[in-house]
């Protein structure tokens, strides 16, 4: 037997029986950096250093090279990126139904990691000394400290486990300059007990394990030897990137739901998952019940459960605490657990289930902070709570609030209210005195149901319009570090009055008015059960992060479309729709997998759902297929279409930029949108192979050729030929912000762009859409000297052209009729009571 394959056998020996003896190394060291890692805003449980002491672990055996491989690709890459690259790797001894595959496949393209030769990677071979100490070079090659003393004797020796995280934290360290770990890298330590794993929780996915905190993944690491112990992982998201430390071999577990109970055991749900214990207490708990449980061994020892609760309306969700309405302000402890009795059906929930403006859980106290919510009735809302930003939408802090109203207002704070009247204004800046403990939240409401509070704070509006909106309902103001936030808390159909103006003109009239009313309202449904903005109070903001809202006021054709749609969404086979739009089409609308890439992996093309398909916008004529460019050719520099469209600016432009002129927008651009996007910017190799590669600029242009087109007519791919590099850009988003019509050349005149009412546009900010078709300009010696550009509509294509539903209701359309032309397959229902 050759020496590699008895090492593997050993390495695989000591993984299965984990043979855990103490370290000679210090590993107080690793300790103490890792108390370093700065937690997420939910933050972990505090560390037990008198249990950590008293009986600590390490995993003194090697570490294989497929783990390293884990926690340096974890290191510089989300997990949901590593998923998302392209397969590379091409070792015999991998495949993509190994767990450590896409690990390898990230640490090789990235070029921390080689292969021991260049038909095999070895990933379950022992990592030498040697090899580790070259790894961490390549991982912060500045630094001149050696992280692994090597000597002549040692450099072949497998590293330890504890050695390497050891020597992998210092170096990390090194290179994090003046951050945190999370801030460079993404990690963060996190205290957990391990409540069950696939070998005890059938249920449960391969390489994931169920703990007190939820659902973590362990990929390449044994965790079953500490089973119901409380063990220090280093993390990034639910991955454990690293083992630290054992904290606690006889932890109790805290805040768990009490599902079943007999004389001997007691099933709990905790961490999304159902665990039966051994129960050796006499203290007794019942169905139902939040209880903290102490374990001896795997055994129950003793119960206390808790049974002081309310209810209260939800207010905001912080990390540390929450208001209600009359509680006011509560703290939760650290490791509050939040679960759903819905349905008969028991779920693991987080902080977001909780939704703002319902009374929809039971709050369980231990010692006067929340230990559990218990969500048991399903939300119901009538009113929508939005957070309102600052002047130009700059921030939701607010340095001062002034208010006023026409008809007066009163003001509640605490048990206290003041009436205001017309023409008097209520302050709050620095100088005012608030006792934030004990009354968290101000409110304002008019004196009259149909008056409005202005606030003279913000500006909102354009040109002339420019003015202070005034809002319906009723406004909240709580104090924050570094401000105010303000919570407009009104009723959904007055929310839309001021929604459906700032979307669509009132110049188009009430019929559009009315398809806007119920694409908004739809919208709006959505963001509210997403409850996004629970943080600030609010269920959406008033930016079109959201939906715009009162940046222009409501008007009679906006009162009048709400109100002749009361209630009503668009639904699919019963599901609300959270409707997409955009400004102009081009004469196609596009697939949606066909514009957005998935939204987990990053896969371009993404799926389309059968009610956000291409479809043809004019009535009159066809042209082919759009997905061939001499059709796309004809069709898009053809400017008398009979389409919906027909009559607006943006139904077809222009915009001619010179090699040079292109030449600096794409190398201005190019390194962010690689960046924000890197499955969908690909680098052409020396093997002719598009690939995954950082990217910041490709040189002097030479050439721009459309990869693919979608259905609609909008490409899809594009690929840029420069002096230096040939990439391929995908999605409409990269290619419209890639291709900027900007002037990125000091001293040169501006980029003008060309709409079809010959107004001209100067330097904007993106190309209008990807629906265009190209006319190149070259010199006698075939070299690209300029660009044309041929395009139709304003925006991303799919879903509904908002001047579009004009052009239907200038053809007699009724709103549902339009609604159904744009989202087939859809339906017109009430949405809310």
């Amino acid at each position: 037997m050759g020496k590699g394959l008895r090492r593997i056998l050993l390495f695989s020996l000591l993984w299965i029986s984990i043979a855990l003896t103490s370290c000679t190394l210090n590993f107080n060291e690793i300790k103490q950096r890792s108390d370093q890692v700065e937690g997420p805003s939910t933050s972990p449980l505090p560390i037990d250093n008198s249990a950590t002491s008293q009986g600590k672990k390490v995993m003194n055996i090697p570490v294989s090279r497929a783990i390293a491989a884990k926690m340096i690709a974890l290191t510089f890459n989300d997990p949901g990126d590593i998923v998302a690259l392209d397969r590379e790797i091409k070792f015999d001894d991998t495949d993509p139904s190994k767990w450590y595959d896409i690990y390898i496949n990230a640490a090789v393209i990235q070029g921390f990691m080689n292969g021991t030769d260049q038909k095999f990677f070895s990933p379950l071979d022992p990592l030498s000394m040697e090899q580790a100490s070259f790894l961490l070079q390549r991982i912060n090659p500045e630094e001149p400290t050696t992280f692994i003393p090597l000597t002549e004797e040692n450099r072949k020796e497998p590293i330890s486990y504890d050695q390497w995280v050891e020597a992998y934290l210092s170096c990390l360290e090194k290179g994090k300059k003046d951050q945190t770990l999370q801030q460079a890298y993404g990690l963060v330590t996190r205290s957990l007990v391990i409540i069950g794993t696939p070998a005890n929780t059938p249920e449960l996915p391969p390489w994931s394990m169920g703990t007190d905190q939820g659902i973590y993944g362990f990929s390449g690491l044994v965790m079953d030897s500490y089973m119901d112990q409380k063990v220090r992982l280093l993390v990034r998201g639910t991955e454990i990137v690293a083992f630290l430390d054992l904290i606690e071999e006889n932890p109790t577990l805290n805040h768990v739901y009490v599902q079943e109970m007999t004389h001997e055991a007691i099933t709990i749900f905790l961490g999304g998952i159902k665990r039966s214990y051994p129960y050796d207490g006499n203290n007794i708990t019942h169905i139902g019940e939040i209880a903290d449980l102490t374990l001896q061994k795997g055994v129950i020892t003793d119960a206390e459960s808790f049974s002081t609760e309310f209810r209260d309306r939800i207010l905001r969700v912080g990390t540390t605490d929450m208001e209600l309405e009359n509680h006011k302000l509560v703290e939760f402890w650290d490791d509050v657990k939040i679960y759903s009795t819905i349905g008969d059906k028991l779920t693991w929930k987080g902080k977001s289930a909780l939704i703002v403006g319902t009374n929809i859980a039971r709050f369980v106290v231990k010692d006067d902070k929340i230990c559990a919510a218990i969500i048991d009735q399903s939300a119901s809302l009538s009113n929508i709570r939005v957070a309102l930003h600052t002047t130009d939408f700059n921030g939701l802090l607010h340095k001062e609030v002034k208010i006023s109203g026409a008809e007066g207002f009163i003001v509640q704070h605490g048990q206290e209210e003041t009436a205001f009247e017309s023409g008097e204004v209520f302050v709050i800046n620095s100088q005012t005195v608030w006792d934030t403990e004990k009354d968290p939240r101000i409110y304002i409401r008019p004196k009259t149901s149909e008056g409005m509070l202005e606030i003279q704070n913000i500006v909102r509006g354009w040109g002339e319009n420019r003015k202070s909106p005034s809002y319906r309902g009723i406004l909240e103001i709580s104090k924050s570090e570094g401000g105010y936030t303000i919570i407009n808390e009104v009723n959904i159909e007055e929310y839309l009055y001021s929604v459906v103006p700032s979307e669509m003109p009132a110049s188009h009239g009430v019929e559009a008015a009315k398809v806007q009313a119920v694409t908004a309202r739809s919208y709006a449904h959505a963001q509210m059960y997403s409850n996004r903005y629970h943080a600030y109070g609010g269920h959406v903001d008033d930016s079109t992060s959201c939906q715009v809202y009162n940046n222009t006021p409501e008007n009679p054709i906006s009162i009048q479309a709400v109100t002749e749609t009361k209630g009503q969404g668009i639904t699919f086979k019963g599901d609300v729709v959270s409707a997409n739009f955009f400004s102009t089409s081009s004469g196609y609308t596009a697939n949606a997998g066909e514009v957005w890439p998935n939204y987990q992996t990053q896969a371009f093309p993404g799926s389309t759902p059968p009610y956000l398909v291409s479809k043809k916008q004019y009535e009159e004529g066809n042209y082919g297929d759009m997905s061939q460019e001499e059709n796309a050719y004809r069709f898009l520099k053809t400017k008398t279409i009979n389409g919906y469209d027909q009559s607006f600016r943006w139904f077809r432009w222009e915009v001619t930029m010179t090699q040079d002129e292109l030449s600096a927008s794409i190398n201005a651009n190019l390194e962010q949108r690689y960046s924000a996007k890197p499955k969908l910017v690909k680098t052409l190799d020396e093997n002719n192979i598009f690939r995954i590669r950082p990217v910041q600029h490709i040189g002097e242009l030479q050439d721009i050729q459309i990869y693919k087109r979608g259905q609609g007519g909008n490409i899809m791919e594009m690929i840029l030929i420069g002096t230096e590099k040939t990439v391929k850009i995908a999605t409409e988003y990269n290619i419209r912000y890639i291709l900027r019509p900007m002037q990125y050349l000091s001293g040169k005149n501006p980029i003008i762009l060309t709409q079809a009412d010959n107004t001209e546009v100067v330097n904007f900010s993106a190309m209008p859409s990807a629906f265009f078709v190209m006319d190149k300009k070259k010199d006698s010696a075939g070299k690209l000297e300029s660009i044309t550009f041929y395009g139709g509509g304003y925006g991303h294509g799919v879903g509904m052209s908002q001047n579009g539903v004009k052009g239907m209701v200038d053809k007699g359309y009724d709103y549902k009729q339009i609604l159904q032309h744009y989202y087939p397959g859809t339906h017109v229902t009430s949405i809310f009571n």
